[in-house]
């Protein structure tokens, strides 16, 4: 089965594989492979296309969307089958129940639940994505749509993008870097190391991504409506206005603008927009915010000791020419990421994963093909198991037990166990029948060494079990008139 790979962006989602001839190739969905972030619950149904876009952006009711900043939000919910759902949960119902159904079918030709269980899935993710963004979309995929976590594979942004710079040789396999992009209208600075984990710092500026001149544009539109009768906050304006900021900011170079704003949201509607470049040039100072840019950047190099190392600018940002030109005048080491980049990441990863999915194959063959040579098939018919030859085993003859020595049961508490003298103890009269008592662990002699032909060791005094210590076996002193029979020794002795 060819790979299936999604690709997580900011506005959208992509969705990539390859043909049999190791090509690239776009996974259709509604004659798209990009599925907008924005959602429509329509009846029981929720869509996710370029309708369900146009019905947010316009304040339609049941639409959803800014699906980054509101996939932690677990005050925003929907209604479906009676069931309250977090904002979430829109994305991989919809995956579960429209879009993979369809590629299932007309792409990979299989059924949905042996491709959740056998499918070679990636996903990768921006470099915007939180970790945490991460974990939850996972999460909902196993959860939600099934998944086998055996069957996906998730991929790390930043080793694709140093593994891509390094086979262009743009660095060297040790070396560090700076990565700087653009997402959401958020300026963002991820240094790259050289080992595990790879990223190793990260720094945001909030709403300093986008143009300058856009957020000067935003702010004289806001004073427009404002001035026409709007009673909303400034910031909500500027909000509610971005998209057609972006449409009057490409006029601006014509000279004269003339614009008419729809939007229900902020109180004048419509909002007609008539003004010349030069009431808002005076405005326009680049340096002014590029100085903030640069402060901040500059203070991220020296707290992570990064002075020194190369930049790479990636995304939108080589796009925007004020930031562009800022990066190459003012810093040295700076790199673009080439404009064929998005399509050498999805072909790197598609590859990875299907060099990954060939070794695999290629291990569980050869485990087959080991199998199948223990068994032979004879000419009379019933295969016959060959089992391997069992490996011989050099016979050590054992130690003779003397070194086994069992240590003493534990002195029973009710007795009091004295040291006796050697003067003071009586010799019990010897039994020839009890063996003699095993000498002590300080004064054992090693025993002779075993003759070597000899198999197995003798085998009574292997099995002899050494009587209980003496303390306890201690027969009581003889009857004292055989004590005092025993003479006293002589006087001349005594000398």
């Amino acid at each position: 089965m060819n790979p299936l790979l999604i690709y997580f962006k900011e506005d959208c989602i992509e969705l990539w594989s390859l043909d049999n001839n190791g090509r690239l190739l776009p996974v259709l969905y509604n004659s798209s492979n990009q599925l907008p972030l924005y959602f429509l619950i329509s009846g029981d149904q929720i869509l996710m296309d370029n309708y369900a876009k146009d019905s947010f952006l316009s304040g339609s009711k049941n639409s959803f969307g800014d699906f980054w900043r509101n996939i932690e939000n677990n005050s925003l919910n929907y209604d479906r089958f009676a069931i309250k759902n977090s904002f979430a949960t829109l994305l991989p119902y919809v995956f579960k129940e429209s879009v993979l159904p369809s590629i299932v079918k007309s792409h990979f030709h299989t059924n949905l639940s042996d491709f959740l269980t056998q499918s070679n899935t990636a996903v990768i993710f921006d470099t915007f994505v939180e970790e945490q963004h991460k974990e939850i979309i996972l999460k909902l995929f196993f959860e939600i749509i099934g998944f086998d976590p055996n069957s996906i594979l998730s991929i790390d942004f930043f080793n694709c993008f140093r593994n891509i710079q390094t086979k262009c040789s743009a660095i060297n396999q040790s070396d560090s870097f700076i990565l700087a992009n653009i997402s959401n209208d958020n300026f963002y600075f991820h240094l790259i190391g050289k080992n595990s984990p790879l990223h190793l710092a990260k720094k945001v500026l909030q709403g300093k991504g986008q143009d300058p001149v856009l957020d000067i544009v935003l702010d004289f539109l806001v004073e427009i409506a404002m001035a026409k009768g709007s009673a909303l906050k400034h910031a909500d304006i500027k909000k509610e206005l971005k998209n057609d900021a972006k449409i009057i900011l490409n006029k601006i170079p014509d000279g004269l603008v003339i614009h008419t704003i729809k939007n229900n949201n902020i109180d004048v509607n419509p909002l007609k927009i008539s003004f010349h470049k030069n009431d808002i040039e005076g405005r326009i100072n680049n340096r002014q915010s590029l100085n903030f840019i640069q402060n901040e950047f500059d203070s991220f190099r020296r707290q992570n000791n990064a002075e020194q190392l190369p930049i790479f600018l990636s995304g939108p940002i080589i796009n925007q020419s004020v930031f562009r030109d800022f990066f190459n005048t003012t810093y040295s080491k700076v790199n673009l990421e080439d404009h064929n980049f998005i399509t050498e990441l999805i072909l790197h990863c598609l590859n990875t994963m299907t060099a990954k999915v060939n070794k695999l194959t290629h291990i569980s063959n050869e485990f087959e093909a080991t199998q199948q040579l223990l068994i032979e098939q004879p000419k009379g018919g019933k295969p016959e198991i060959i089992l391997p030859e069992p490996i011989k085993k050099k016979i050590v003859p054992q130690q003779p037990p003397i070194n086994k020595i069992i240590p003493p049961p534990p002195i029973n508490k009710s007795v009091t166990p004295t040291t006796p003298s050697i003067n003071n103890v009586v010799s019990p009269p010897i039994n020839k029948n009890i063996p003699p008592p095993p000498p002590s662990v300080k004064n054992i002699v090693p025993p002779p060494p075993p003759i070597k032909n000899i198999v197995p060791p003798p085998p009574p005094i292997k099995k002899i079990v050494p009587p209980p210590p003496p303390i306890k076996k201690i027969v009581p002193p003889p009857p004292p008139p055989i004590k005092k029979s025993v003479p006293p020794p002589p006087p001349t002795k005594k000398k």
